[in-house]
């Protein structure tokens, strides 16, 4: 059971409610403490305040600028939380002084006396001032539609708190600081749980230890905050699938009309008047993107879709993501063919949630027009096949490709099969992997043993005394006849076997 947080209020929570929540607040620090108010009518009484009290001038206090500063001084001497005053006393100057002297000064427009009995009893009384915050914090936030606007509501109550909604470590919304790990600061985290699901996103919040709050009034405006963030869940859930099947069904349009990608150049094809609508331009030069995963296992859940498509268009609200086999196409249109300027910004913005998703990236040619598109999606599609060999967060341009996008589409896993049948006695060695590790790297070295064993970081004859237990198995590599067959057979093999090592032995 929660008990309610008995600690001083500050004067930054008194700011969030009423009747200081209309005022104009100029606070040092909104973190400091308030324990007492007093309404000071004389100067005699402000001289006899102590620290840590806030201070409502009134009548002889309160009749002029010289006698406002004069009670700032004073303030500032007896370490006073605040003073607050009238309107029609305080000016630019009174501002202006409270500032170099760092001290808070708040500038009414209700009647000191009343205002002083409100504060007093709040101040007596944190858990009831605390409860009439979190009231006014919930009326915010069901005003509230989006997941933005829910986290934007937070950080500004919280202020020095910054607060950030987290999916598989992607800030989907708020400040990205709630995840830096610094002295001094404590991580609270809430649970957001979306319909139907155990577990959709994090609240994370860095609270400053000490700080402007304590700890579990963080967490319990953060669970306060849940209900709101549910709701708007599940509508931009709603809105997002909804325009992921517009702009699916649009592409497969697009494509209809362009037909399939020729070596050749793609004719010209006017572009149809609903792609503006989307917000996409086709008319220009296109250069697509393909992200993948390193290890596809079919169509990606419109979870993870949701989430590359948040990291992907942060920054770039305007560029496409359509969901297309086992991953995603986007593109960037411009009138210079050769700009790539902003889309490596985007590529590099965009490349600690590839690797946080285990992603690849391919980024096709610069072609004019839809038929343009269409072809730079094919190119796109080929080197993010090739990237998968350097593993998550890798970024191959279809220009640096060249020959080796065919090797990207072979079937490796029914080539490897082949092995089962035609190579038995080398699948079922137990230094199967390193056997054809080593002739796969003679041939690509051409038949040199000493770029080989470079390759390989072993010796020489390690190389050698390998390749001679490789023919016993059949990998008889020197016949011309073979060749091509057996370097395809092991490059097939290796690539599924790319985790592996080499025994201890060294064989």
């Amino acid at each position: 059971m929660r008990h309610p947080s008995t600690l001083p209020i500050t004067l930054g929570e008194l700011a969030r409610i009423q009747p200081l929540a209309g005022a104009e607040t100029h606070l040092a620090d909104p973190a400091r403490k308030v324990e007492q108010v007093v309404l000071a009518e004389t100067f005699e009484r402000l001289r006899r305040c102590t620290p840590h009290v806030l201070v409502v001038l009134h009548d002889e206090a309160a009749t002029g600028g010289w006698s406002l500063a004069s009670a700032l001084h004073l303030a500032w001497e007896r370490n006073l939380s605040a003073v607050v005053v009238s309107r029609a006393v305080a000016g630019g100057s009174s501002v202006a002084l409270a500032e170099r002297l760092n001290m808070s000064l708040i500038v009414i427009d209700e009647d000191p006396i009343d205002l002083a009995l409100q504060l007093a009893g709040q101040v007596s009384a944190p858990a009831a001032a605390r409860a009439l915050r979190q009231a006014r914090l919930a009326e915010l936030l069901a005003e509230q539609t989006g997941i933005r606007g829910v986290l934007g509501v937070l950080n500004r109550e919280l202020q020095q708190v910054p607060v950030a909604l987290v999916m598989g470590g992607v800030v989907i919304a708020g400040q990205s600081a709630a995840l830096t790990e610094r002295p001094q600061v404590r991580q609270i985290e809430v649970e957001v749980h979306a319909p139907g699901e155990r577990s959709a996103a994090r609240l994370v919040a860095a609270v400053p230890v000490p700080g402007p709050a304590a700890v579990d009034q963080v967490e319990s405006l953060l669970r306060l905050a849940r209900p709101s963030l549910q709701a708007a869940w599940a509508l931009s859930r709603l809105d997002a699938a909804t325009r992921a099947a517009h702009e699916q069904a649009a592409f497969g349009l697009l494509r209809r009309l362009a037909g399939e990608p020729t070596p050749s150049e793609p004719a010209e094809i006017e572009a149809p008047s609903w792609a503006s609508e989307l917000g996409w331009q086709v008319g220009e030069a296109n250069r697509a993107v393909w992200l993948a995963p390193v290890r596809p296992s079919g169509e990606p859940a419109p979870e993870i879709t949701f989430l590359v498509r948040a990291s992907w268009q942060r920054g770039h609200t305007t560029w496409p993501l359509v969901a297309e086999g086992d991953g995603w196409i986007s593109w960037h249109s411009a009138a210079d063919p050769d700009d790539v300027s902003a889309l490596r910004r985007a590529l590099a913005t965009f490349r600690e949630s590839a690797v946080a998703h285990r992603l690849v990236i391919g980024v096709g040619r610069a072609h004019a027009g839809v038929g343009g598109l269409m072809r730079s999606v094919a190119e796109a599609r080929l080197a993010a096949h090739v990237a998968r060999e350097d593993g998550p967060g890798a970024v191959q341009w279809f220009d640096q490709v060249g020959a080796n996008a065919a090797l990207a589409w072979l079937p490796t896993t029914e080539i490897a099969q082949v092995a089962d049948l035609c190579l038995e006695d080398l699948m079922a060695a137990r230094d199967r992997a390193a056997l054809v590790q080593t002739v796969l790297a003679v041939l690509d070295a051409g038949g040199s043993l000493s770029q080989a064993s470079q390759q390989l970081g072993v010796h020489r004859n390690t190389v050698l005394a390998r390749l001679a237990r490789a023919r016993q198995f059949g990998l008889t590599f020197e016949e011309p006849g073979q060749r091509l067959a057996l370097h395809v057979l092991c490059y097939a093999l290796a690539s599924l076997w790319s985790d592996a090592t080499p025994d201890a032995d060294g064989h």
